[in-house]
């Protein structure tokens, strides 16, 4: 199987100390992969790094074969990586339409139609494409940011705990829509605090500690 994302080494320091410690993992195409630990022990800022969010110490990050160490962000977003981040993911001022757009508008095409591709898989928003973000619970808004995610058509999704505050309903049906993306050929990283979900959704997994991958599968049986 090709391999999608390679991090080799990658250190990451802040003025209070160093937060990644030479993170190493690897993520086969069309894989489902997760990155669990407790809180603090780095696994959301390999995602941001893996999205160019964060600048690096030292350490490189191959995507599809290609060095993508010095991209930035946007270049990064076109090559093929989309980000949700756990909080602070929709525009809480701009409608739901308005929010699946400002993603669909990062690619060429039909803006209209990467649109309703989005509301097929995700019909509620449809019914709620007027309402802006801010009046959505919260349930609603995680369902819209991963909705926005989507629309720039990635080859690999990085998710970051997408299951807080959702239901067991919505929960069981985002797990449903992830499972669905992934069917249709997208490769997904995820952070994810729920074990259970995290075992039941990822085909591999990686336990990070003090901002080092220390070990892999702890979730298999």
């Amino acid at each position: 199987m090709d391999r999608a994302l390679g991090v080799t080494d990658v250190t990451l320091e802040s003025p209070a100390g160093r937060i990644l410690d030479g993170v190493n993992l690897a993520v086969s195409s069309g894989e489902i992969v997760a990155l669990v630990g407790e809180n603090g022990s780095g696994k959301t800022m390999t995602l941001r790094s893996v999205a160019g969010l964060e600048p690096r110490a030292s350490g490189r990050i191959r995507f599809m074969s290609e060095d993508i160490t010095d991209l930035s962000p946007e270049r990064r977003v076109r090559r093929g990586i989309s980000y949700c981040p756990s909080e602070g993911n929709v525009f809480p001022r701009m409608s739901v339409r308005e929010n699946l757009a400002t993603g669909a508008a990062l690619l060429p095409g039909d803006l209209d139609e990467g649109i309703r591709d989005v509301y097929e898989m995700f019909p509620s928003l449809e019914r709620l494409s007027t309402r802006r973000a801010s009046s959505l619970s919260g349930g609603e808004q995680q369902v819209l940011a991963l909705a926005r995610a989507i629309t720039v058509s990635p080859e690999l999704l990085l998710l970051d705990e997408f299951s807080l505050g959702l239901s067991q309903v919505v929960l069981s049906r985002m797990a449903g829509v992830v499972r669905e993306i992934n069917a249709s050929g997208v490769t997904v990283l995820f952070v994810e605090q729920n074990l259970r979900l995290a075992a039941d959704l990822s085909d591999r997994d990686y336990y990070m500690y003090e901002g080092r991958v220390v070990d892999e599968d702890v979730l298999r049986p």
